[in-house]
């Protein structure tokens, strides 16, 4: 049951019993499936720990990740390294952190203190099929019906059911929009085709589902480069996790996102997605085209976007599956950039006029045949 102070929510709160008393504790819950990737809690959590510390003196945060896997986790926890000014800790859902676990000593009191006021929040009436699909369009603004089942991680028979029902409630609207445009100076233009919008309230929904705050500004989660929406290179990249499903039906895909600015590195990919295949957690790293470049510049800057994925997984242990999507000259300027490659690593090449095909993965090496 969410719990308000002032005017921030929190997704619970408990008074831990310690040696020596009680602490005053808020929780915050993060679904490793919310649609969002693990780096974009911090700046959410900054602004309610600023009113934790104004109205609750001496309380702490204890943020708990439900994740099929460890490498989610492992980046929440990497993301908050720069701290907050009251003590927290991250864990699992399933582990009660102990006293020494926290950044540094929470506060004890005497005894319990009172539970905060418990509040409805606006989601628990939404089925998880439902809230995939809304967190799904309030990042990426709008998209097709492939594009938003790829990223729930849906079936598209199931998705369009879950649209219909969420435009019958006022959730989302499927309609012809406006493109984003990259020169704001340029006549306005409509989209190529029609697209499913999220509505405003569809859009509180899903910012409530992810523990913003009424009044909190959490738009910096929102799918870069909106532009390009409308183009097959998005297209492409939405459906990176529904490609990767079907080629390798035996291994699991958790999830995935497009657009998504990786800490610490300037290289963006096109798509990534996480799961498991082997037993080892891995990332799929999607880069699609680069046929406008040069041979050379097509070298270059695919030695740079390994280089940079793997220093990125080698973070937290993660393995890399490096794909490029590109016509075959392109594949083949991407292969000479491609040697020495270490075991946790694989290269793949895929075509993409051949959707849901992709080369059987070998670890270190150069996989291109389809």
């Amino acid at each position: 049951m969410k719990v308000r102070l002032g005017d921030v929510t929190f997704s619970d709160w408990i008074s831990l019993k310690y040696e020596g008393g009680y602490t005053d504790t808020f929780i915050f819950d993060i679904d490793a499936l919310n649609g969002l990737p693990p780096f974009d809690f911090h700046p959410l959590l900054q602004r309610l720990v600023a009113e934790l510390d104004k109205k609750r003196p001496g309380a702490s945060l204890w943020i708990r990740v439900t994740s099929p896997g460890e490498w989610y986790l492992m980046e929440v926890k990497r993301s908050m390294t720069s701290g907050f000014s009251i003590p927290y800790v991250v864990t699992s859902k399933d582990k009660t952190p102990d006293y020494r676990s926290f950044s540094f000593g929470p506060r004890l009191f005497s005894s319990s203190l009172h539970h905060p006021p418990k509040v409805d929040d606006e989601f628990s009436s939404f089925s998880r099929e439902e809230l995939k699909c809304l967190q799904v369009l309030a990042r990426s603004r709008k998209g097709i019906e492939e594009e938003i089942a790829s990223l729930a991680g849906l079936p598209e028979t199931v998705t369009n059911d879950v649209l219909q029902n969420l435009q019958k409630s006022k959730m989302v609207v499927f309609k012809l929009g406006e493109q984003f445009q990259k020169d704001k100076s340029k006549p306005k233009k409509m989209d190529p085709y029609w697209m499913w919008h999220p509505t405003r309230k569809g859009v509180s929904v899903a910012l409530r589902s992810w523990g913003a705050s009424n009044g909190v500004d959490f738009s910096g989660v929102k799918e870069l480069n909106p532009h390009l929406i409308g183009t097959s290179h998005r297209t492409n990249s939405r459906r990176w996790t529904a490609w990767l499903r079907s080629a390798y039906p035996q291994v699991e895909i958790w999830t995935g996102w497009t657009e998504v600015q990786l800490p610490e590195i300037f290289v963006r990919p096109d798509a990534l997605a996480w799961g498991r295949i082997q037993g080892f957690e891995t990332l799929f790293w999607l880069e699609i085209g680069d046929e406008h470049k040069k041979r050379k510049q097509i070298e270059k800057i695919t030695r740079i976007r390994l280089a940079s994925a793997l220093k990125f997984c080698q973070e937290t242990g993660a393995r890399l599956v490096y794909t490029q999507i590109s016509p075959p000259w392109v594949q083949d300027s991407v292969r000479w950039a491609c040697n020495q490659l270490a075991q946790d690593t694989a290269v793949i090449i895929g075509n993409v006029r051949k959707f849901g095909k992709l080369p059987v993965i070998e670890w270190g090496k150069f996989n291109d045949v389809v």
